[in-house]
């Protein structure tokens, strides 16, 4: 006799309840997604926004003031 299992434990069933990461720009912190390729066309990452590749020149991120 088996005990019954929890949820998302083996079932089968764990890409419906699966946890979507989000995938952050380090350019400018804004979300990106992927895009899947095929046979002539490359996989790229773009943003989610936009959908392109490159970050809107007024988002990208500020390097923090060290003070020197």
């Amino acid at each position: 006799m088996t005990a019954p299992r929890p949820a998302g434990s083996g079932t089968g069933h764990e890409s419906s309840a699966r946890l979507r990461i989000p995938l952050i720009c380090p350019r400018c912190g804004h979300e990106q997604q992927v895009v899947p390729g095929g046979p002539e066309r490359a996989v790229k990452v773009v943003h989610v926004g936009t959908g392109r590749e490159a970050c809107e020149p007024g988002d990208l991120a500020q390097a923090p003031d060290d003070g020197t």
